[in-house]
């Protein structure tokens, strides 16, 4: 079960949305499961929401508030260009608590009863409900039906002034949250969401950032496009110049965080996708520390063997973007460091690692919609905050070695995925059946699209042999010697080679049929004279 928090300062309209149609008439018999003494006692719980209901709870829940006239507020922060930190510029109403509890697609539907439990546990548990009565807030909990994604879920609603007209306590409210869920799981057995006991969870994408990528048409949310830019970055990178550099060529805003009062020393960096097209808002600015850890400068300079306090050499680099707007127009990847497709060949990979190679790859192949590569980075970048000890040994395969970047790209890929295949028969080393299913079907997908790929790169290949010898015996008898399948020649060297043949013959066209004029043979020359005097041939 998953919580999900957020504050405002509209009670009437949260309320009205939660019992209206939704944004996509997604919402269906919208109705209490459970509410402070002051909320139940309006609406029989199961019974269906309407307008005039929705607006005499919001109501109810505002009196202390309005009563009192406690102000809750919370800090505006917007980026300073100048200081190159995010400042507060204002201040917000925030008396509105609200918290989505959601369960996985594939557990179905719980019962009101059993939400109705579920719901003041964790508004107990949560500090909302005072045993005495005078720091208790008002709250209701709605459902509505399933998302559009298939989660059952209700909707927790909490009064920040509580009914003596203090402020109810919310510090360190997230980790709480994600705590006392984390105990309601187990104690009503639901199903467990992996990695939140050892803190193995990446940041998930919030339902505003989804909405507002689907506003802007765009093929992803831009936290988890950012994160796979990075760790595709970082999966070529050799140094921290490199790094730095190779962030801005895939298309990434990079700024440094330089240590207080000095712009010599780099503590850390944020990073933003450049706005969209015809948008006037401005780039949004993330620490990749809050995307994910291993993302973090110290973790980056532990990651490439750097010192701990910086670079030196990188220095200029960073001090290049500081207060950047600006990223790569096209997007590209480089190549991948060697040490790591090495690591890969010889089945030394870690889930980090991992991580870094299916976004790398995908940055290849997926580029401009993220993929099964896509979510294979993410299912290994979940467990590698603390992955398992692994030593398991795979087959090796020649082809990873390839000079042919397409072959060498695809067969990292192929054993990539036969590695992650291995760590998902014991569930990444730990409880996680969920991600483990799911890597495993993701991993069949990249090893198909790869094999694709490398039938496709042989046909063209076998195509191109074939033309080559078609164009080898048309070209019998012009002085060209036999190229041979392995020559590699294309007819555009043959056409060249022709032409340097006949300008030693005096321009004379060379004959289509019959023997070549024989080339008068120049004297003997020791090696070092006369070294530029070539007449023309090509060296």
């Amino acid at each position: 079960m998953m919580p999900n928090i957020t504050r405002g300062g509209k009670m009437p309209g949260l309320i009205m949305y939660l019992a209206g149609p939704g944004r996509a008439n997604e919402h269906t018999n919208p109705h209490i499961v459970a509410g402070s003494d002051h909320v139940a006692v309006m609406v029989d719980a199961g019974v269906e929401l309407s307008h005039d209901d929705a607006l005499d709870i919001a109501r109810t829940l505002d009196q202390p508030r309005k009563a009192f006239g406690t102000k809750v507020t919370s800090p505006v922060k917007e980026w300073n260009e100048e200081t190159g930190k995010r400042e507060t510029v204002g201040r917000k109403d925030s008396h509105v608590w609200h918290c989505s509890l959601s369960l996985r697609a594939d557990e179905g539907q719980l019962t009101d009863a059993g939400w109705e439990t579920i719901a003041n546990e964790f508004a107990t548990r949560m500090g909302f409900v005072d045993p005495d009565g005078a720091k208790s807030s008002r709250w209701v909990a709605i459902h509505h039906g399933a998302s559009k994604n298939g989660n059952d879920h209700i909707h927790f609603v909490a009064q920040m002034v509580t009914e003596d007209g203090s402020k109810a306590r919310t510090h360190n409210d997230f980790k709480r949250a994600q705590k006392i869920c984390g105990e309601l799981e187990k104690e009503h057995g639901l199903a467990i969401t992996e990695g939140r006991e050892t803190g193995q969870v990446l940041s998930a994408e919030k339902p505003g950032e989804k909405r507002r990528a689907e506003r802007e048409q765009a093929p992803w949310v831009e936290k988890i496009e950012l994160r796979r830019r990075l760790r595709a970055a970082l999966a070529g990178s050799k140094s921290e110049a490199n790094f730095v550099a190779r962030v801005y060529e895939a298309g990434v805003i990079i700024r440094p965080r330089f240590a207080e009062g000095r712009t010599n020393e780099v503590t850390g960096y944020s990073v933003a996708l450049p706005s969209p097209e015809g948008s006037d808002r401005a780039p949004i600015f993330y620490a990749p520390s809050k995307l994910d850890k291993s993302l973090s400068l110290p973790k980056v300079r532990e990651t490439l063997g750097t010192y701990s306090n910086g670079d030196p050499q990188a220095l200029g680099v960073w001090q290049e973007h500081h207060r950047s707007a600006r990223a790569s127009s096209s997007p590209r990847m480089g190549a991948m460091d060697q040490g790591l497709r090495e690591r890969v060949q010889e089945g030394r990979v870690t889930h980090a690692d991992l991580a870094k190679i299916f976004a790398a790859g995908s940055m290849k192949y997926e580029i401009d919609k993220p993929g099964p590569l896509a979510q294979m980075s993410e299912t290994h970048a979940q467990v590698a905050a603390n992955p398992p000890a692994y030593g398991y040994m795979a087959r090796q395969i020649n082809r990873a070695g390839s000079k042919n970047a397409s072959e060498g790209w695809n067969a990292i890929l192929m054993q990539a995925a036969r590695l992650s295949r291995v760590m998902a028969d014991t569930q990444f080393g730990g409880d996680r059946p969920q991600l483990a299913a799911t890597s495993v079907a993701l991993g069949a997908m990249v090893v198909a699209e790869a094999q694709t790929r490398l039938d496709e790169a042989a046909a063209r290949g076998a195509a191109r042999r074939e033309a080559m010898a078609a164009t080898e015996s048309q070209t019998q008898g012009t002085g060209v010697p036999a190229s041979g399948g392995g020559s590699g020649m294309t007819q555009q060297e043959l056409d060249r080679m022709q032409s340097l043949l006949r300008a030693q013959r005096g321009n004379k066209p060379t004959p289509s049929t019959g023997q070549a004029p024989p080339v008068t043979p120049k004297p003997y020359q020791p090696p070092g004279r006369d070294r530029g005097h070539d007449q023309g041939r090509e060296r």
